[in-house]
């Protein structure tokens, strides 16, 4: 076999082909990479957003939402412009839940029964108000300690009480306070780990204090929590018992919500039934995250069968034009496999066109879709850096499945080619030169 320059005379020759036949129709090739490009486009723009909203947002939702964990709160009843709990939740109630089918855990969230005020200082300038302060356990604030981190009842009355805070306080400082006293702004390294003052027992803002002395008490920041229904402080159960106990004695216990962990296998509306009979309904946040869930599950799966949809009917233009440019050229194809040329060479050669211009509208709908991206990700980060709630990686490109799905592009593109070519090429030679 003769070689050239490293390359066999027959393979130079199939080039020489391929490169002729690019040119031979300027307007229909230039016409078929413009449909495939931009239906390529929207296809990796509209998949690329469903998908971001289906897996990256839609597990954000499912990691502050999840479908086994539910917040109940007592059912309230409107009294003019007052709402009155009709069934205020106690240890029977807790009891009564944990007996329900499905259960796994039950972790009731206790509130401080008297009046608190939370103190510190912030650049010089002594800053306090009073505070929202619950009792939880461990496992509700597990996303802000550290393993290693304790969430008990300190030992020595001189070690500071754990305190977890919701990152949104942060965010509204960032976005107000802030601005309003010309101060930096703060990242969760200048909160964590910080020492304030509680004043227990005491109010400005005219609550009915406790019968007993306001005790100063020190407190520290063990973490910053995202979860939506944690907005106030969170302190650790036995703390917030037994300071109601000093503080708020005789009254028997009474929680502001249950957190209830089902099984896997258990049926959610066969327990919330149970649990409306027993005076209890969803909070205003997990009815709201079930319906975002919802909303953006149905929103990105919507956005991924619109972008197949706009890639067939690209697709679909794309073969047509294919198919005018070999009607015309059938002859063509045919007579070279009368000139000696296999059926698979005739196919590769036709293949390898497809392939040329397939490759440079793909090429050139990721470019269009990096700049998109590019610049999409420079402006959700100036209007989200300031809100710390966000999960991190949340604007990431996702590199791999980028190249992923260009490559899926370019196979369903070849790969629906072949029958059309095998129905080119298949004739017999002596049929074309007869009507030749």
């Amino acid at each position: 076999m003769p070689v050239i320059g490293g390359v066999s005379l027959p393979v130079r020759f199939l080039f020489h082909l391929l490169w002729r036949h690019l040119r031979q129709y300027p307007g229909r090739a230039a016409s078929a990479i413009l449909v495939l490009a931009m239906s390529s486009a929207f296809m990796l723009a509209l998949a690329g957003v469903g998908t971001a909203l289906r897996f990256r947002v839609g597990a954000y939702l499912t990691e502050l939402f999840p479908d086994e964990r539910m917040r109940l709160e007592a059912g309230r009843a409107a009294l003019g412009p007052m709402a009155i709990e009709s069934r205020p939740i106690t240890d029977d109630t807790v009891a009564a839940v944990r007996k329900s089918e499905g259960v796994k855990k039950v972790w009731p969230v206790e509130p401080v029964r008297f009046p608190i005020q939370a103190f510190g200082n912030l650049f010089g300038m002594e800053i306090g108000s009073d505070a929202v302060v619950h009792g939880v356990a461990r496992e509700l604030v597990a996303d802000a300690l550290a393993d290693d981190q304790p969430w008990a009842m300190p030992t020595d009355p001189e070690q500071p009480y754990p305190v977890v805070a919701s990152r949104y306080f942060l965010d509204m400082y960032n976005l107000g306070l802030a601005r309003a006293g010309g101060l930096p702004l703060l990242s969760p390294a200048a909160v964590v780990g910080k020492d304030f003052t509680l004043i227990l027992g005491q109010s400005s803002v005219g609550l009915v204090a406790s019968t007993r002395e306001p005790q100063i008490v020190p407190a520290r920041v063990a973490g910053l929590t995202s979860q939506p229904a944690l907005i106030g402080l969170a302190m650790p159960a036995e703390v917030v018992r037994a300071l109601n106990q000093d503080f708020a004695p005789g009254r028997p216990p009474l929680y502001v919500q249950l957190v209830v962990m089902l099984d896997k296998r258990a049926e959610r509306d066969d327990f919330l039934k149970e649990a409306v009979a027993l005076g209890l309904q969803l909070t205003g946040g997990d009815v709201i995250g079930g319906q975002l869930k919802f909303g953006v599950r149905l929103a990105g799966w919507a956005l991924i069968g619109l972008a197949a949809g706009v890639f067939a009917v690209g697709m679909l233009t794309f073969y047509l034009l294919f198919a005018m440019i070999f009607h015309a050229r059938r002859v063509d194809l045919i007579t070279l496999r009368a000139f000696g040329l296999t059926p698979g060479q005739v196919i590769g050669l036709a293949l390898g066109e497809v392939g040329v211009l397939t490759l440079a509208a793909v090429g050139l709908a990721t470019a269009a879709n990096l700049w998109l991206f590019l610049w999409l990700s420079s402006v959700a980060a100036r209007w989200s850096e300031r809100l710390d709630w966000l999960p991190p990686g949340l604007f990431d490109l996702n590199a791999a499945g980028l190249l992923a799905t260009c490559a899926a592009i370019f196979l369903l593109t070849l790969l629906p080619a072949l029958p059309m070519l095998r129905w080119v090429v298949h004739v017999e030679p002596a049929e074309v030169i007869r009507d030749i």
